[in-house]
């Protein structure tokens, strides 16, 4: 078997470890199994084929509108199967409509199959228990009335009787939902491990090895995943399982809330207030608390407030809340109990709640932008550099011109830091649910206002400028933005010390106006940046001193910056980059003690509310190229 590319674990538990999807270079298939992909030199194609991977999908096919289209292989194999590629979205225009068309399956010259991709799910058997040792498979795409278009990743062989299990995936808030990934084991140990669904219709489909049950696990990020058994798979058989309903996740659905929320969270430090506005209507205000979870640790704390009852109108009611002292440092949910009749419930606001232990002088940014997120395989890689974002340890992340919020909300879900993020020129509309406005921002302590901005430029300017004037004392003032071309005038008067993008031409880092302001733009769509600041400009902004490159980051490539546990109080941190990460975070959880570590220096110790597990958060100096072992003792 083409065993799991090594996981990157970035933010570890004495119990589970947080685990990113593993980054796949090609299909993991079963043991026996062999894959040829439709570009290998030995299928041959006629007709119009074009090489194609939409938007960094999970891998390449060709792609095919021509009538009688058709692609040619000969195999030696007793079993064969063929992988159509995802249907493109309709959210990206101008590439390519989903397929459509008609497909004849020939094997040695005669038909046996026809298959209607856009109802299909990704996978089916052409044949099982072949005699002979060499075979010819011919796909053969028609259109039919008026209706064209297919598209195939390639073709799986075996000496053994493949199987096939189907199913439907649908979920809630499913018009923003496109394709799941499938993670198969048989008694723990991983069978295989892929891209699927047909987000036309939801149908799913998977080859498997014959005579065993099987767990699937369906994981789409931001709903929460579910694990369902098989029946014994059998060779030509229909094997399928009941339909399957994803409910989103709950760290990414806001409920009766106005504010703090994603995109406008409150950032605060312990023993400070702030003010919270939802919909609470004219029941009682019981309870009001923090919440957050690391692992099987739970951190809560109870918040005394005062209800600003003239500020309340119709269904919304706004609260002064003031924060403990001994809160821990981290990202919360916020939850409202109120009492009332039918109206019981908990408002609830995920990750709209920031403690800090101190507000940056000199900020350290995460920027990235047009990484074209619009499903499953994208939302696993940005979730990748948000893991090894909170190694960095940064103040913030910036991400620009996103795609599909409903999945970015979940690959976002575990920044261990405030982040902003707007929706540009490929945006699945509705994105407002989760994030609210196109013009917003956050306050970050005394000195710095950071504006989120998704619009054009050409768009009225008046709503920027009054927003900005709110904040015109703010020594340091930053702009995350869809577009950089933002009026002189504007990054001028309000001296703005830097905008960042990732869309438009022009030099990505260059000065603007007189201030001056200093463009971070996109690179590519395989990197990010660390950005910092000394002094009020931005002193960095690229990868080992060089002039204008990002940090590298390939979309099927293992986290070069991650840490690997080896005991419960052990771990390894893994540098290979080429630069250093000054005051990088290591977050570790333990049994409750008291601890001293070998490399490095603890920041903070926060213990659950059980009493029985210690959040451990470490400072380091991670060097360039370097693997540096850490270790917790007991005093």
């Amino acid at each position: 078997m083409q065993r799991f590319l090594l996981l990157c674990l970035l933010h570890i538990s004495i119990f589970y470890g947080d685990l990113a999807a593993a980054p796949l270079s090609h299909q993991v298939f079963p043991d026996g199994c062999k894959w040829t992909s439709v570009n290998d030199t030995a299928v041959i194609a006629e007709g119009n084929w074009t090489q194609d991977r939409f938007r960094f999908a999970d891998a390449d096919h060709k792609y095919t509108t021509d009538d009688k289209a058709s692609l040619n292989w000969s195999f030696s194999a007793a079993s064969v199967a063929v992988r159509l590629a995802g249907q493109n979205t309709s959210s990206y225009p101008g590439t390519g409509l989903p397929a459509h068309g008609k497909l004849s399956v020939y094997l040695d010259g005669r038909l046996v199959k026809v298959i209607y991709p856009a109802q299909q799910g990704r996978e089916f058997i052409v044949a099982n228990n072949l005699e002979g040792e060499s075979h010819e498979l011919t796909l053969v795409h028609s259109i039919e009335a008026g209706a064209a278009g297919v598209r195939v990743e390639g073709f799986l062989t075996s000496d053994s009787p493949l199987g096939l299990f189907s199913l439907s995936v649908t979920a809630e808030l499913q018009e923003y939902m496109n394709d799941v990934r499938f993670v198969i084991s048989n008694n723990g140990s991983p069978i295989r491990s892929t891209i699927g669904r047909n987000w036309l219709t939801g149908n799913a489909s998977m080859i498997l090895p014959t005579g065993a049950s099987f767990d699937v696990r369906i994981e789409a990020m931001g709903w929460s995943s579910e694990t369902i058994k098989t029946p014994k798979i059998e060779p030509d058989e229909l094997n399928t399982s009941s339909p399957i309903y994803l409910r989103r996740d709950p760290k990414t659905v806001s409920y009766r809330f106005r504010y703090p929320s994603l995109n406008n969270q409150a950032i605060r430090k312990s023993g400070e207030s702030l003010t919270a506005r939802f919909l609470g209507f004219d029941t009682k205000i019981d309870k009001v608390r923090l919440r957050r979870r690391n692992g099987n640790a739970v951190f809560t704390r109870v918040l005394p407030f005062r209800e600003d009852k003239e500020a309340a109108f119709y269904y919304d009611r706004q609260i002064e809340i003031s924060l403990p002292d001994d809160t821990p440092p981290g990202v919360y949910d916020l939850e409202v109990d109120i009492i009332g009749g039918r109206r019981t419930s908990t408002c609830r606001s995920p990750s709209s709640v920031v403690i800090v232990k101190r507000y940056p002088g000199n900020p350290r940014f995460v920027t990235f932008g047009h990484l074209d997120t619009s499903g499953q395989f994208q939302a696993e890689y940005v979730r990748r550099i948000a893991r090894m974002a909170n190694i960095i340890g940064a103040d913030m992340v910036l991400a620009s011109n996103s795609v599909n919020a409903a999945y970015l909300s979940g690959a976002l879900s575990n920044l261990q830091m405030p982040y902003l993020i707007n929706f540009g020129n490929h945006q699945v509309f509705g994105h407002h649910r989760w994030y609210g406005p196109d013009l917003g921002g956050v306050v970050f302590g005394p000195d710095l206002f950071v504006l989120n901005y998704g619009l054009p430029w050409h768009e009225p300017i008046k709503p920027v400028v009054a927003l900005l004037e709110q904040h015109r004392s703010k020594r340091l003032k930053v702009i995350n933005a869809f577009e950089h071309n933002a009026p002189n005038f504007l990054l001028n008067d309000y001296k703005i010390a830097m905008i960042h993008d990732a869309h438009g031409p022009g030099d990505k880092l260059m000065k603007m106006g007189s201030t001056p302001t200093q463009r971070v733009g996109k690179g590519n769509s395989v990197s990010f940046r660390i950005v910092e600041f000394n002094e009020g400009q931005v002193s960095s902004a690229t990868y080992n001193h060089h002039p204008t490159a990002p940090i590298p980051f390939e979309r099927d490539q293992q986290c070069p910056l991650r840490v690997e546990r080896e005991t419960p109080f052990k771990a390894i941190v893994i540098n290979e980059y080429n630069q250093s990460f000054p005051r990088a975070r290591i977050t570790l959880l333990v049994p409750v003690n008291e601890y001293s570590v070998n490399n490095g220096s603890i920041q903070s110790i926060s213990i659950s509310d059980d009493g029985k597990l210690a959040e451990v958060i470490i400072a380091i100096d991670l060097s360039a190229n370097s693997r540096i072992s850490m270790e917790l003792t007991p005093k």
